[in-house]
């Protein structure tokens, strides 16, 4: 489980097919088999030395993320999973990517906040509300606006410092991750 709060904002060191290696921020924290979330998408470690880190990423997870589209040098927000004792700081967010679609459009504002506008398919929209949680990239923020297949948020300038959001284009495909409790009060309305 993971809460959406961004701990280091990570470079690729390379990319060879299937597997990405990446600078560790994590040192002696790491082992082999944990959970590490890369713009909200759990990755399991499968090697590391002082510096890097490897782990692969599996055929579903390059068509569900954006990962098909990260080069070496460019970057990863990256967290592990909180601790039982931690606060919760952000939202409940499982790491599990539900889509990634595109940056529609960037408006940076006089105060230093950039509201980011992103579209999708509409039949997601559902999981959407306003003022409420939705992690973008891995990163726990708020809608601020809603329309059938677009939702916006607002990202103040620490947010932009520490993630890799600061440098998003429009037309850039980000991964989304919709409210966790919202799916799920969802999901047993439906059933019911």
């Amino acid at each position: 489980m993971f809460t959406g709060i961004i701990e280091k904002k990570s470079s690729i060191l390379s990319v060879d097919w299937w597997k990405f290696t990446v600078e560790n921020h994590f040192w002696s924290d790491l082992k082999v088999g944990r959970s590490i979330a890369h713009d909200g998408a759990c990755m399991t470690i499968e090697s590391f030395n002082d510096n890097a880190y490897s782990f692969f990423v599996m055929e579903e997870s390059l068509n569900k993320t954006n990962f098909w589209n990260k080069r070496p040098w460019g970057y990863f927000n990256i967290a592990r999973c909180f601790k039982a004792e931690d606060r919760v700081d952000g939202h409940f967010v499982s790491g599990h990517i539900d889509i990634s679609w595109v940056v529609s459009s960037l408006d940076k504002k006089t105060d230093g906040s950039l509201i980011v506008w992103v579209d999708f398919s509409e039949e997601f929209s559902k999981f959407t509300i306003k003022k409420w949680s939705i992690a973008i990239n891995w990163v726990s923020l708020t809608v601020v606006d809603k329309k059938p297949a677009y939702i916006s948020v607002s990202l103040i300038p620490l947010t932009q410092d520490w993630t890799n959001l600061w440098d998003l284009q429009v037309w850039e495909s980000v991964n989304l991750e919709f409210d966790m409790l919202g799916k799920y009060i969802l999901n047993m309305h439906h059933d019911s």
